[in-house]
């Protein structure tokens, strides 16, 4: 029986599993299945897959994919949004191959992939989805636009989170230390609606025999499979209505992250801005000393980066040559602040670097 033929059954089978405590560690076990030979299918896609026309070299400071079914207007956004010249069409494939753009915003250089629609089955390998889902996962936000005709909202995601991708979400805040002997042992530091004992079976399913569990986080069968899972990958992600001229009762669309029309350029401004913020890009003006910060061309940095990031940067010796630096900024609490390697920056910081003589 080949792998998708596996994948089937166990999903049928899944169908006709009632959802109760009594059959959770049978569920478990089939969804743990399930989550392996899909992870299987995926290595084997990647092995022997036509990539033509979907490679594409990740440039810039940062990269995101614009994904959708054919026809929401992409290509017209990516057009809108860069310096890209795409052709654009009302029919579906317009986009037959990945289209690169750069989107320059804030100092920062955003790179933009124009995928090929998805369609149904996409992470089953339909329409070339396998190939365009691992240009997505390469990505670093997702940016889902959708058609306010025809929405297909959870057709999307759901093609989107079967390919292993989890937007918005950050990884399972579980530890795995493998051990020599001693069995499977589980400690939480909340309240589990999962059984102790389903958690053990899905180690032992997963090839785990000795090992400590650690959870820190109230959590389901499918999030505690994601955190054994090597092909789950976590991306900010953004949800855009295109279209945004032809609706008139916009209430029903609030609960989106912008509405926006491509074709007027309505919401584009602040669409970039949301960008660049959901990706946590930081501005970081670099200054010499007794002269001007330079803000035409700041080092771009993400939440998080320290001094010493920002010297991974920067050319020539210039972290093996560091002394110190002064901050002035958001990050800083009196102006010219003298800081070490573990210093974190934020937005708009000007950063001094004092360096050692060679």
């Amino acid at each position: 029986m080949g792998v998708e033929d596996r994948i089937e059954e166990l999903e049928e089978k899944l169908q006709k599993t009632p959802v109760n405590k009594a059959t959770e560690k049978e569920r478990g076990r089939i969804k743990s299945q399930i989550a392996k030979l899909k992870e299987k299918k995926q290595k084997l896609a990647k092995g022997t897959g036509d990539t033509s026309g979907y490679a594409v070299e990740k440039r810039g400071d940062a990269t995101v994919a614009l994904v959708g079914f054919p026809s929401v207007g992409k290509s017209t956004l990516l057009n809108e949004l860069t310096n890209a010249e795409v052709d654009t069409g009302a029919y579906e494939f317009t986009t037959l191959e990945v289209n690169p753009g750069m989107l320059k915003h804030k100092g920062a250089n955003i790179q933009i992939l124009d995928v090929p629609g998805l369609i149904g089955g996409a992470a089953d390998g339909r329409g070339g989805g396998t190939q365009v889902l691992s240009v997505v996962r390469n990505a670093d936000l997702i940016l889902i636009v959708l058609d306010p005709e025809e929405m297909r909202e959870k057709e999307i995601t759901d093609e989107v989170y079967k390919a292993g991708l989890r937007m918005n979400k950050k990884p399972p805040n579980v530890r795995v230390e493998k051990k020599d002997r001693g069995g499977i042992n589980v400690s939480s530091t909340v309240d589990l609606d999962i059984q102790e004992d389903t958690i053990q079976d899905l180690m032992y399913e997963n090839g785990y025999t000795n090992a400590e569990v650690i959870i820190r986080e109230d959590l389901g069968l499918d999030r505690f499979i994601d955190a054994l899972m090597d092909n789950r990958k976590y991306l900010p992600g953004i949800k855009v209505i295109n279209k945004a001229d032809m609706i008139d009762d916009r209430s029903e669309f609030d609960e989106y992250d912008l509405l926006i029309s491509a074709e007027t350029g309505e919401g584009l401004g602040e669409l970039r801005d949301m960008i660049f913020e959901k990706m946590g890009l930081l501005r970081v003006y670099m200054k010499e000393k007794n002269e001007e910060p330079d803000k035409d061309e700041p080092l771009i940095l993400r939440e998080g980066d320290t001094i010493e990031d920002a010297l991974e940067f920067l050319p020539g010796d210039m972290k093996d040559r560091f002394k110190h630096a002064r901050v002035t900024g958001p990050s800083s609490k009196f102006p010219e602040q003298k800081v070490g390697l573990e210093h974190e920056l934020e937005d708009e910081d000007i950063l001094q670097l004092t360096l050692r003589h060679i």
